[in-house]
């Protein structure tokens, strides 16, 4: 029996230890090591090189979490790994067209789609609001706390309710006009509006541009 509880005292120790270890080497890079983001090497300098977790393509300063759930990934229980299709392919669904340049999408012509005045106001109101406000005027809540950046558009005014469709389209998809800006220089977006082409379907984002273009009929 003495035994057993030495070896467990033996187990508990070492489990501390590591703790303890892991404490220590944390702390020492802190303040006497170094460490590369991008390959993960790491050196407490004159005691020990070793490495840490990185993303090697980015660093780590890329790595984002989003608190909405339209960029939460959501698995089925016990599903494998999926082959995926040549990202050039055209699904059996149909693929959405990318165009690089704004006369292509005004050449767009808004599709006949079933419109739900309820649903759409619901659509709004949970993607747009809070930035453009409830009366469409750049007025929402998050407004207060910008203090650098452009500020989200005044809908109401002439270069959006006289624009052509699928101009409004396309700001919708890429985050404003200087996310759209960004795409067609082939550029990572720093638009402080979102690409909804990640977030809402293709009908969805014309749903938006009628509700946007008919609200003061």
């Amino acid at each position: 029996m003495g035994l057993i509880r030495l070896g467990l005292y033996r187990i508990k120790f070492s489990q501390t230890y590591s703790i303890w270890l892991t404490i220590i080497v944390l702390l020492g890079i802190s303040i006497v090591g170094c460490g590369n983001i991008r390959t993960g090497d790491a050196e407490i300098y004159g005691v020990a090189k070793f490495k840490m977790p990185a993303f090697t393509q980015t660093g780590s300063n890329k790595v984002q979490v989003f608190s909405e759930m339209h960029y939460q990934p959501s698995y089925k229980s016990q599903e494998g790994p999926r082959l995926l299709s040549h990202p050039e392919s055209v699904p059996v669904t149909g693929r959405e067209i990318v165009y690089y340049s704004l006369s292509e999408y005004q050449d767009l012509v808004m599709p006949e789609l079933s419109y739900d005045a309820i649903k759409i106001q619901e659509l709004y109101d949970i993607n747009c609001l809070v930035c453009h406000g409830q009366n469409l005027d750049g007025s929402g809540n998050i407004v207060k706390y910008i203090d650098k950046g452009p500020l989200p558009v005044n809908l109401l005014e002439s270069s959006t309710q006289d624009a052509k469709p699928g101009e409004v389209f396309a700001f919708i998809s890429y985050g404003g006009r200087q996310g759209f800006s960004s795409h067609i220089r082939n550029r990572e977006s720093a638009s402080p509006m979102p690409s909804f082409r990640y977030l809402l379907s293709e009908k969805e984002r014309w749903d938006l541009v009628k509700y946007i273009q008919s609200i003061n009929d």
